[in-house]
């Protein structure tokens, strides 16, 4: 098995947009500049179909060299605290792994 994907759909909780919006985009610098095995980490916006944000929504993307690099990933403190986090921050969380076709 080559390179992985994770896209994940949050669902935050009310009032915790800006927390949530923080601690995600400081797991995707950290996450970029300490793991070698993790590519990318993008943090997107859903739109509805009229081209707005969608209200407490936010997705992730992240690419994996591999599914030691993943499992390495999800070793980390850094992951280990941020989990402990999303349970007050999220209403819910859903992670799409996927295998990437080169």
């Amino acid at each position: 098995m080559g390179r992985l994907s994770v896209i994940v759909e949050f669902e935050i909780a009310p009032g915790k947009q800006a927390e949530f919006e923080a601690a995600i985009r400081a797991h995707a610098k950290s996450f970029l500049t300490e793991e070698p095995g993790c590519l990318r980490f993008e943090v997107t916006y859903p739109l509805d179909s009229n081209g707005h944000r969608i209200p407490d929504r936010m997705m992730a993307n992240e690419m994996f060299e591999d599914q030691e690099a993943l499992v390495a990933h999800r070793a980390t403190m850094r992951w280990a605290h941020l989990s402990e986090r999303f349970k007050t921050l999220l209403s819910s969380r859903r992670p799409i792994l996927s295998e990437v076709e080169e």
